[in-house]
């Protein structure tokens, strides 16, 4: 039998080299071409004129993260199917953010729930 080796060979550091590169090129040239966020609104909040589907795709990111798809499958195999139970709470919760907690912040003109005080 073949021996399979654990570990990372030259290609996997060379992939993992010019990923940071590509990355790092992008941050620099957008740092040094003069970008057009200069107040924390338009850092934050992309000063209010992106389109649904980029927040959207933002959002979805956030969610799928790589520690949830490895977590989710393991723990699944752990422990059965009763981990999907927390998708019943992601579809009755969430409408209940997007139109009762959203819209208060949409007005109180917050960035972060830490932003907004007691009244």
């Amino acid at each position: 039998m073949a021996s399979v080796s654990a570990g990372l060979n030259i290609w996997d550091y060379i992939i993992v080299a010019i990923v940071l590169l590509i990355s790092s090129a992008i941050g620099i040239y957008y740092r040094f071409t003069g970008g057009k966020q200069k107040t924390i609104q338009e850092y934050l909040l992309a000063d209010k004129n992106m389109s649904i589907a980029p927040v959207a795709f933002s959002l979805m990111a956030s969610f799928m993260s790589a520690i949830t798809i490895l977590g989710v499958s393991s723990e699944n195999y752990s422990f059965g199917f009763q981990f999907i139970v927390i998708n019943i709470s992601h579809l009755l919760f969430t409408p209940i953010a997007a139109y009762l907690y959203i819209p208060v912040f949409f007005k109180l003109q917050a960035t972060s729930v830490y932003q907004v005080r007691k009244y």
